[in-house]
């Protein structure tokens, strides 16, 4: 079936006269700052008098006239004044949707967000906002300027004001008037503190947070995820357009080409061929190789590519007193499958090819549900492994969820898994209550332990699957980040050095200011590759654009290593991108784009689609998910490193097949594992209090 690509920008018409705009030098009311990076020559010379080489800024009030003050036209082929004509109408987009009594702020990114009050889904305790926001650019997949509009979910805004709210700590953002401020911010600035001591408190309203909401005794429900997120968001990004800014107001400031999101330009579309995403499983007794392309469908038939090293694997239990019969009926399930046909899991043995037995004289039993930790450390001590011959395995039984509100609750988990990683033991933790009531459910219960068999086989030293297609010598490095928000500091992960069939080799952590450290450990994994292999490029996987200062150290590296081959940097957003996405039109009412397909939104800059839709599939099911296209960007420090016109395409087909490298879970990933795994262990390793024994920096006990 043909694909019908469509896109959430709206095309707008250049004006037929750019606008006159005015300057000062000085900050007068009404008007707004226009950075140095934005001072043209025409500006320059309507400030003959003035040297402007020592200003960062100059002011603007944009078309209101300020007497005796110098103007200038825009001159918008400039690429300068093209920024400040893109500063003027978010100041219109501001204004306008201000003039409505609707609540405006600036997004993450800076861009101009929206919150429209919902007509349902309010309660007595608060009021509920969408969220729309905007992304003005020029001529990046057509030849006019492009409003993006983009959906960025739901706030929930308490009823309760700040006046009324005991305990001030648990305050974050709040909704003041049409704007939103930190509740909590750094009072470091004058303009802070005056903003501050101007407050009127019974005017303020948080934002929803569940330590706050739980102090007010305010009903948390689980959110509801819906199962196809594409068709959420264009529903809501069709009406908020139809309703809010296809009229004849809104078409003053932005002068639509027509009232409907642009169709994908066709040159802009390709696709990566999916059995480069084909995947070689373990030989059948005839030493012949078995491949697929669906983990999901293909460990039911064949087994794994790889079995961990040690033939003998024991699993034990971590467990409180009141959970020890619950033990027999997940070990059971465990070892001998569910439902009555075992159709989709016949044991952890049979799923993944081990052979394991129970250990019973190492199970741990404590009676202290909150503070475990003690009682375990005293049983370890007085137990003895026989670590020569056998790998074990130690199961915990979570009396806690990850939505646990005690953060101390929820760390118990990141204590025992370093107390058993500091023994050589890998652990897998059991959800108690989430498995209670997935033991009653047999046939969603047969997934979950699909899941963490297949984990449980990693964490081991397997290899459940690696990549069929390896005809290329490339050094893939991963460098994912994790921000803890309670410490609001972010830790970064590196050196997940891949060959370039997927397999995993090493990794480290540092904190985020540890730039130097971050390069010399990149570094290293390509001096330890390329000296028993040549590589043909050396490729780094970056959770944010790379900046010059991160990538001096690793360049003057590969320089004293003697190293020519050309390094790329992909950019890649581990977010799902939803300020820009593409649906298809083609798919009945899934609208989302076959697996593969890949847009360029800019100057090497590309959506890519990772999922489970291939061509010419009949079916699809939902639990295979719907994930939004991830975003790309690629560049490199070397001149001549774009001459090969099929580069790009290797680098997007690299990102593709390493999306399906996840051990973790069989459903298929949008983020490669390069991004993914780094994230998880700067999300664990540096909660533990003795760090990761150097030891385990080559196996995957985070999964």
């Amino acid at each position: 079936m043909q694909e019908h690509l469509k896109t959430n920008i709206l095309n707008f018409k250049w004006p037929n006269s750019a606008p006159t705009i005015y300057l000062t030098s000085e900050d007068i009311e009404g008007s707004h700052p226009i950075h140095k990076s934005k001072f043209s020559r025409q500006i320059k010379e309507v400030f003959p008098d003035a040297d402007l080489s020592n200003k960062d800024q100059i002011f603007t009030t944009f078309t209101t006239e300020i007497p005796d003050a110098p103007s200038i036209k825009l001159n918008l082929v400039d690429g300068r004044e093209l920024r400040i004509y893109k500063q003027f109408l978010k100041h219109q987009l501001r204004n306008y949707f201000k003039s409505k009594d609707y609540i405006v702020v600036k997004n993450f990114v800076g861009d101009v967000q929206v919150w429209m009050p919902s007509k349902k889904g309010n309660t007595a305790d608060y009021n509920l906002y969408y969220k729309f926001s905007f992304k003005i650019q020029f001529a990046k997949l057509t030849d006019l300027p492009e409003l993006i509009v983009s959906y960025d979910g739901t706030s929930k805004v308490l009823t309760t004001s700040v006046k009324d709210i005991e305990d001030s700590e648990l305050i974050k953002r709040c909704v003041y008037g049409q704007k939103t401020f930190n509740y909590q911010m750094d009072l470091d600035t004058e303009e802070k503190q005056e903003f501050h001591n101007a407050i009127q408190f019974d005017q303020a309203f948080p934002i929803f947070n569940l330590p706050l909401a739980r102090a007010l005794n305010i009903p948390i429900e689980e959110p509801v995820r819906p199962i196809n997120k594409y068709q959420k968001y264009v529903a809501l990004i069709n009406n908020f357009a139809t309703n809010y800014l296809f009229t004849e107001d809104f078409k003053a400031i932005f002068p639509f080409k027509t009232y409907a999101f642009i169709d994908v330009p066709l040159n802009r579309i390709n696709h990566i061929d999916p059995q480069v995403g084909l995947l070689e499983f373990g030989k059948d007794q005839y030493g012949n190789k078995k491949t697929h392309l669906v983990p999901k469908l293909a460990m039911n038939n064949l087994n794994p590519y790889k079995r961990p090293n040690n033939q003998n694997i024991k699993f034990f239990f971590v467990y409180h007193t009141s959970h020890k019969e619950a033990i027999k009926t997940f070990y059971n399930n465990l070892k001998t499958g569910v439902t009555a046909d075992k159709k989709y899991f016949k044991g952890i043995e049979a799923y993944v090819n081990i052979k394991a037995s129970t250990s019973k004289e190492h199970f741990i039993e404590f009676t202290n549900e909150s503070d475990p930790i003690p009682e375990i450390v005293e049983k370890l001590e007085s137990l003895t492994f026989d670590h020569d011959n056998v790998r074990y395995a130690a199961f915990y039984l979570s009396p806690f969820d990850k939505f646990t509100p005690n953060p101390e609750d929820r760390d118990i988990y990141i204590q025992i898994k370093e107390l058993f990683l500091n023994e050589g033991i890998v652990t897998q933790v059991v959800d108690y209550e989430k498995m209670v009531v997935n033991i009653e459910n047999q046939y969603n219960f047969q997934f979950t332990l699909q899941n963490m068999a297949l984990a449980i086989h990693a964490k081991l030293g397997g290899a459940p699957w690696k990549l069929a297609v390896t005809d290329k010598k490339e050094l893939v490095i991963g460098v994912g980040a994790f921000t803890n928000q309670g410490e609001n500091r972010r830790y970064i992960a590196s050196a997940f050095s891949f060959q370039n069939n997927g397999l995993f080799r090493k990794f480290e952590y540092f904190d985020q200011s540890e730039t130097d450290l971050l390069a010399g450990s990149i570094c290293k994994a390509i001096r330890d590759f390329t000296s028993v292999a040549e590589a043909d490029k050396v490729v780094i996987h970056f959770y944010k654009e790379m900046s010059y200062e991160e990538l001096k150290p690793i360049i003057r590296g590969m320089h004293t290593l003697g190293l020519k081959i050309p390094l790329y940097i992909l950019n890649i957003n581990k977010t799902e991108a939803e300020d820009i996405i593409a649906y298809d039109l083609n798919w009945g009412k899934k609208l989302m784009p076959v697996s593969g397909t890949y847009i360029r939104i800019s100057e090497n800059q590309f959506l890519l689609f990772n999922n489970a839709r291939y061509p010419n599939s009949q079916r699809y099911a939902d639990t295979d998910g719907y994930p939004f296209p991830i975003k790309i960007k690629v560049s490199s420090p070397d001149e001549d490193a774009f001459e090969d016109a099929d580069v790009v395409l290797e680098l997007l087909t690299q990102v593709y097949q390493f999306s399906r490298l996840y051990w973790k879970s069989l459903r298929q990933q949008n983020v490669p594992i390069t991004i993914k795994y780094p994230e998880m262990v700067a999300q664990i390793a540096p909660r533990f209090n003795n760090g990761v024994p150097d030891d385990a920096k080559d196996a995957l006990w985070f999964l």
